[in-house]
């Protein structure tokens, strides 16, 4: 299916959010800073390289494997060296 560039949007997300913690009640602020665990919790948040992940999905392509097995047994079979 052919999208083009300009047409995809890049949702970035934390993978650990804070914020929501605090809003259902699990404050981990102070066990994190026990442990100076923010530095690598800030590098996991840290940017996203929205043109590299546009980059990526737009030369993406889904195989399905059994189509790729039947294509591959077809070409053994015409060449089995």
């Amino acid at each position: 299916m052919a999208i083009p560039y300009q047409s995809f949007e890049v949702q970035i997300e934390s993978l650990v959010d804070f914020a929501s913690q605090d809003r259902n009640g699990m404050n981990m602020d102070a066990l994190m800073a026990a442990q100076q665990m923010f530095p690598y919790f800030d590098m996991l948040n840290g940017p996203t390289y929205v043109k590299l992940v546009k980059d990526f999905w737009v030369r993406e392509e889904v195989y399905d494997l059994e189509a790729a097995k039947a294509e591959e047994l077809q070409v053994v079979t015409k060449d089995p060296s």
